[in-house]
């Protein structure tokens, strides 16, 4: 039997990215067809044997999880930039098999690296266990942790 992960991802990316960066992410979203010329997020080939596939599927029903995977990125329409460049806002939900965990999450850090986001950019959850791992970005990588002990909504932080 496999191990399946559940995933959540949400950031806001920088603006003036790359278009050949935007692009990338666009075509791991599943939001264009053909694959970039050069691959920047995951460099060598070995995460795909023949033609590489996006690993966020765009919207599917979700494999081993209530609810579907989905992936989308929309501009930020509604929000005002001192620097008035415009800004992306990309959220993915997706079931991860555990063979692909590793380019997955390599992929999840390249894009919080292109991001604004500090701090929580969302979860992971193993399919066996009853809570998920908050998934941070500090320093430059990927950080994981459990959740805190809860609190009403509302109520002070300690």
């Amino acid at each position: 039997m496999s191990d399946y992960y559940d995933l959540f991802l949400s950031v806001e990316l920088q603006p003036g990215l790359p278009d050949e960066v935007m692009y990338e992410i666009r075509w791991h979203l599943g939001l264009v067809d053909a694959p970039p010329m050069r691959f920047q997020a995951l460099p060598d080939a070995d995460w795909f044997i023949g033609e590489p596939v996006p690993l966020f599927s765009g919207l599917s029903q979700s494999h081993s999880f209530d609810g579907v995977d989905v992936a989308v990125m929309l501009p930020a329409t509604n929000r005002i930039y001192p620097d008035g460049q415009q800004r992306w806002l990309l959220t993915v939900r997706q079931c991860v098999h555990d063979d692909e965990l590793g380019w997955v999450l390599d992929l999840t850090e390249w894009i919080a690296s292109q991001s604004t986001t500090a701090g929580w950019i969302g979860f992971l959850r193993h399919d066996q266990e009853p809570a998920p791992d908050l998934m941070h970005y500090a320093n430059g990588r990927l950080e994981f942790g459990q959740p805190g002990m809860t609190r009403p909504f509302g109520a002070k932080r300690n």
